[in-house]
């Protein structure tokens, strides 16, 4: 097992695990709720963020914290709601309407206070050039909540765009340049015929792996490179948990594709990312 790979499955009503023994520690599934439903999410020794994809939500924490989490109709023209959890808590979350929810949890060695994320606090915007041009999101960040490893984004890619361009890597400690951690990217496209596809490889040729990329599609990353490519006709939206020891999101790009960003006079956008940086063009 290489550790890299993609996983397409249907999303049961409740929770349904779709990342859940293939990476070494993070972890992601859906929840699915019907206009009345709820689910109480335990975390145990684990963090979680929880992301709305798409509905409308009451969530209370233990402890009495409460917060609407909606509503949002769709995650390509609407910012998120998020709400981001520590170990030894528990989550209810009840549905207004149909709702999706993604939820993503990592392993916890100390509690951290827990945190609700409206629109209004939601960092991030446009990065890339060209066709490889798309929106970033900041939900769960490093500088808006507090935790051990776990974050979570998002990102909006245009029709016939590129996303994760130029081609990065986040696998080893390599200090002022890259950062380890695990990711987890899942997929929604605005029209049911949606499509796109994901490259897979790393410098040593020992993997070299394409997936087609549908909606409720997940793609995991614990190694190698990973562009991903939305198909013409529709817009690629996807969320994104990341689990690392630093808690931050800190990228090596392919030296082969650094052209990319000279030629255009383009700053790395994998640099330095924070929730609370203004939205820029051209990073």
């Amino acid at each position: 097992m290489n550790g890299c790979g993609r996983i397409r499955r249907s999303l049961s009503k409740g929770w349904t695990p779709l990342v859940d023994a293939e990476l070494r520690d993070l972890r992601f599934g859906t929840i699915r709720l019907d206009a009345g439903e709820s689910i109480t999410m335990e975390t145990g020794t684990r963090e979680m963020a929880f992301v709305l994809v798409r509905g409308d939500a009451d969530a209370r924490i233990s402890g009495g914290i409460e917060a609407r989490l909606g509503p949002r109709d769709n995650p390509f023209d609407a910012l998120p709601y998020g709400v981001m959890v520590s170990r030894e808590e528990a989550v209810t979350i009840r549905a207004r309407t149909e709702t999706l929810i993604g939820a993503g949890s990592a392993r916890a060695g100390s509690r951290t206070r827990p945190a609700v994320i409206t629109p209004a606090q939601v960092g991030g915007g446009w990065r890339g050039i060209g066709n490889w041009r798309r929106q970033v999101r900041f939900v769960c960040w490093s500088d808006n909540t507090e935790g051990n490893a776990l974050l979570a984004g998002e990102t909006v890619t245009p029709s016939g765009n590129w996303s994760t361009i130029p081609p990065h890597r986040h696998q080893f400690e390599t200090p002022g340049e890259e950062s380890p951690y695990e990711e987890v990217y899942f997929f929604q496209f605005s029209k049911p015929q949606g499509f796109g596809l994901a490259w897979q490889f790393d410098d040593a040729g020992e993997m070299d792996q394409a997936f087609s990329l549908k909606t409720n599609d997940a793609l995991y990353m614990a190694a190698g490179y990973h562009p991903t490519v939305c198909g013409p006709g529709a817009t690629l939206y996807h969320l994104t948990f990341m689990a690392g020891p630093h808690r931050v999101s800190k990228s090596r790009v392919h030296d082969d594709f650094r052209f990319l960003l000279d030629v255009n006079s383009v700053e790395n956008p994998y640099a330095t990312q924070f929730a609370k940086s203004p939205p820029q063009d051209g990073l």
